[in-house]
Parts: structure tokens; C-alpha cells; sequence
């Protein structure tokens, strides 16, 4: 192969690389999914409080990437795909998350500690925890510019796939409350390498807001 063709495909073969790369982020960039405001409330001296309820998923079953492991929320009594909330500064965040996926487990088990919870821990099935075996979690809802982690554990292969239209069906809970504080703008995401068929399992929707990362919006 002469020099001068070998320096065309390797040019055409740069081209298509940058193409596709500006391609890529432009559909990332692009995607801008509803900001939903979970329900806030006053007590009587003056805290202020939201309740996010939310849910993981093994396969989302709709939209650009059905297959796609994802986070949701639930609001107006149906599952909404958007990973992007607003919840009061100087408040208290109540969370519940209904976990429907499967057991996974992690590659650091220093994830699978509780860390910046109000009480410096979770509740597994009412049960106050302050550290998962590294075996169970399906997911991690994290936050690093709180220092939020909280290791969600998983259901049992035997269980899944489970039927979110169903309420009673099989799902672990785990709840927990952390404090926001003055307004900003935080991103959220799960660090179990939970992508499967991509490298490491850290690509596809590891990487993409309104799968398993997204922002909270401290208003």
C-alpha cells in the first residue's frame, strides 16, 4: 500500500472519529429532560422538608434506549423519566427509593458505606444500616458535592425481572433524609458499574442525564 493511501484512510478514519464524537455530544447536550419539583412542606417551626420517591430499573422498556438501566421519579402518580429535580435550599430531603433491579455489586467497597445521610445511615427494609455487604447493591444514589453516598441493595436474580406496574411486587426499599444547603446546582449519580455491554461497564447510561446520573437543583 503506497504512502499516499495509506495517509487517506487514516485522515478519512480521523474525520469519521471527529464526526462522530461532535455527533455524540451534540445529542448529549441536546437532551434537556423536565425539572420536576417534588412535594415541599413547612412544619411548625419553620423546617422545611420535600419527599423525592423514586425508583431503579434494570431496562427503562421505552423511549430512545429501551434497554437502558435508569433512574425514576414518581410524580402525579405515574413514573416519569427525568433525573433532573428542584428541592428548597436549607431544607431536609426525604427519599424513598424502590430498587427493581438486580444485585450487582461493587468494584470499591468503600461505596458501600453510608455516608452524609442525616444519622449516617439508611434504612434497608426499616432497618437502620450503616454499610451493605458489597455483594447486594444494585445502584448508588450519590452526590460528591454533598458527600452523599448511599448503596442501594438489589433484588435476586431469582426475583428479577420485576413488574413495576405492580406495587406489591417484589422490590427492596430504602429510604433516607440528607440537608441541602445554600442554592447551587449538584450533580447526582449511581458508581456501580451498572452498563452492561460497554467498557467497564461505565458508558451508555452511567454517562447520561436521565438514566443513572442527573442534577439537583438547590433553589
Amino acid at each position: 500500500m503506497s504512502v499516499g493511501r495509506k495517509l487517506f484512510i487514516a485522515g478519512a478514519s480521523l474525520l469519521i472519529g471527529i464526526v462522530g464524537l461532535a455527533l455524540y455530544v451534540t445529542i448529549w447536550l441536546s437532551y434537556n429532560p423536565e425539572t420536576i419539583v417534588p412535594p415541599a412542606t413547612t412544619n411548625s417551626s419553620g423546617q422545611v422538608s420535600s419527599n423525592l420517591f423514586l425508583a431503579t430499573t434494570g431496562s427503562i422498556d421505552f423511549g430512545t434506549h429501551p434497554s437502558w438501566v435508569a433512574y425514576l421519579i414518581r410524580h402525579d402518580g405515574k413514573w416519569v423519566n427525568s433525573t433532573v429535580w428542584r428541592v428548597p435550599a436549607h431544607s431536609v430531603v426525604h427519599v424513598t427509593i424502590w430498587e427493581y433491579d438486580s444485585e450487582t455489586g461493587l468494584r470499591n467497597p468503600f461505596i458501600s458505606m453510608v455516608r452524609g445521610t442525616v444519622g449516617g445511615v439508611e434504612y434497608f427494609d426499616g432497618k437502620a444500616v450503616r454499610y451493605l455487604n458489597p455483594n447486594l447493591p444494585a445502584h448508588t444514589f450519590s452526590i460528591p458535592e454533598l458527600g452523599l453516598n448511599v448503596p442501594l441493595a438489589g433484588i435476586t436474580q431469582s426475583a428479577y425481572p420485576a413488574d413495576m406496574t405492580n406495587p406489591h411486587n417484589t422490590h427492596q426499599t430504602i429510604s433516607f433524609s440528607f440537608k441541602t444547603g445554600a442554592p447551587e446546582t449538584v450533580h447526582w449519580q449511581c458508581f456501580v458499574p451498572c452498563a452492561a455491554g460497554y467498557l467497564f461497564g461505565n458508558g451508555g447510561p452511567m454517562q447520561t442525564v436521565g438514566y443513572m446520573d442527573g442534577y439537583l437543583k438547590i433553589v
